[in-house]
C-alpha cells in the first residue's frame, strides 16, 4: 500500500558563492592576524636575553594576499637573530633558549588551524 503522486513546485535559488569566498577571505585574514600576533609574544617570551633588544624585535608583517594565498609573516630583523635561534650549544644565562620562534610555532601550529578554521565557519554562519 502507498500513496503515489507527482509533486511540482518551482524553486529558486540565489548562488551567493562571490559573497561566501569574500566571507571566508575576510575572516581567515583577521584570524591570521591574531594567530601572527600570539606567535609573535609567545616568540619573544622565548628569545634569549642579553639586552632585550632581541625580545623588543620580533615584528609582526602587515596582512599580504596574493589571489588565494593569505600571509602574515612573524620574526626578526637583527644581524644576530639567525645564529641565536640556530644555535643550539650557547648558553643564555639570563634567560631564553634556541628555537624561540620555531618552537612555538610548532607547538601552537593545531591550535593556529583550528582557529582559523572556526573564525570562518563563524562567519559564513552569520552570513
Amino acid at each position: 500500500m502507498g500513496i503515489v503522486g507527482k509533486v511540482k513546485s518551482i524553486a529558486k535559488f540565489k548562488w551567493y558563492g562571490k559573497e561566501a569566498k569574500d566571507i571566508a577571505k575576510n575572516a581567515a585574514a583577521k584570524a591570521l592576524i591574531f594567530c601572527g600576533a600570539h606567535l609573535q609574544g609567545e616568540s619573544a617570551n622565548q628569545a634569549p636575553i642579553d639586552t632585550g633588544d632581541l625580545r623588543r624585535n620580533c615584528n609582526v608583517s602587515p596582512l599580504k594576499i596574493q589571489r588565494k594565498n593569505i600571509q602574515v609573516t612573524v620574526g626578526y630583523n637583527l644581524p644576530y637573530a639567525r645564529r641565536q635561534h640556530e644555535e643550539l650549544h650557547f648558553r643564555h644565562p639570563k634567560g631564553g633558549k634556541a628555537k624561540f620562534l620555531e618552537d612555538p610555532f610548532n607547538e601552537n601550529l593545531d591550535k593556529y588551524d583550528a582557529y582559523i578554521q572556526k573564525t570562518i565557519k563563524d562567519a559564513l554562519e552569520k552570513g
